[in-house]
């Protein structure tokens, strides 16, 4: 699997912090109770529970057994979705082996950290929340002058793809591929508005200006009289009105380390948490540029 920016933050707000042994499961016991850490002594007198686990931003971590007085350091890394590895030298005093990889391996279940030992499942719970640097969102950073030189993305924009069912695909589709499909439905009596104004999406403009604003224009209807227009305007319902588009609303764009990007204005949440709203604006191999939330594909009208 492969871990995307998301996927790693979210991991790593998860760990990092203080996690102790909390119960013990016997892979041989006929119910597989979870043992709590305390009733499992070792011939010492120890228990478990006297073992922690803390994990840092920087992913090092400190392993710790505070019954004997032993600490060991090591590093961590986030290995799948659900999945840690880690490294604390001899806290164990296991060979190298595929019993010491299971005891490095961590697995999230149930919010908690699992490692094997042997044939005991060590099931760990977080005591303690660290400390995760919160990265600046892009619409908090100032652009330097060289970011405010950079004009590149200035310019007019047309829909090339757009998120549109053809036939049992709802995926991005060309204004050619909808309008096929169209026309297959209609010599089929399948046509309805909803295919029709699929197409609609093809007509708009999209404009990055010189003074950082992302303006979407819409053809003005055809139906829409000069009055309604002007009532439209005077009542704040549209912005302005050019060559026969009018546009109801304006977005921000800027330079940041030398990358484009713009403010969707959108309102995201993701497992609870806010996320950015600013998308990045990168053209790919065909010159054509995610936009809208990647519900289409916008490209420079040449």
């Amino acid at each position: 699997m492969v871990l995307d920016e998301q996927d790693l933050r979210q991991g790593l707000k998860f760990i990092v912090g203080t996690w102790q042994v909390d119960f013990i499961v016997n892979a041989f016991s006929d119910d597989l109770a979870h043992i709590p850490a305390t009733e499992f002594k070792s011939d010492d007198g120890g228990d478990f529970s006297a073992i922690t686990f803390t994990f840092n931003e920087d992913h090092t971590l400190v392993m710790k057994d505070t019954f004997r007085s032993k600490e060991e350091k090591g590093t961590w890394e986030q290995t799948d979705w659900a999945e840690y590895r880690y490294t604390v030298g001899a806290f164990f005093d296991i060979p190298d082996s595929t019993f010491l990889e299971n005891v490095q391996k961590l697995s999230v279940s149930d919010g908690n950290l699992v490692f094997s030992l042997g044939f005991l499942a060590i099931g760990m719970k977080k005591i303690c929340d660290g400390v995760v640097t919160e990265k600046p969102d892009i619409g908090d950073i100032t652009p330097s002058e060289e970011d405010l030189a950079l004009l590149d993305i200035v310019g007019e924009y047309r829909v090339v793809k757009a998120m549109c069912m053809v036939g049992d695909d709802l995926d991005l589709h060309t204004k050619e591929e909808v309008l096929a499909d169209l026309e297959k439905k209609k010599a089929a009596g399948e046509a309805d508005d909803a295919a029709s104004e699929a197409l609609s999406v093809f007509k708009m403009k999209i404009e990055f200006t010189p003074d950082h604003r992302v303006v979407t224009w819409t053809p003005i209807p055809e139906t829409v009289t000069e009055e309604d227009i002007k009532q439209a305007l005077e009542a704040g319902e549209i912005k302005e009105v050019r060559d026969g588009f009018f546009t109801a609303e304006s977005q921000e764009w800027k330079a940041v380390g030398g990358k484009y990007y713009y403010n969707t204005g959108e309102h995201r949440v993701v497992f609870d948490e806010v996320q950015s709203p600013w998308d990045e604006l990168t053209a790919n191999e065909e010159g054509l540029i995610p936009f809208g939330g990647g519900f289409s594909m916008i490209k420079r009208v040449e």
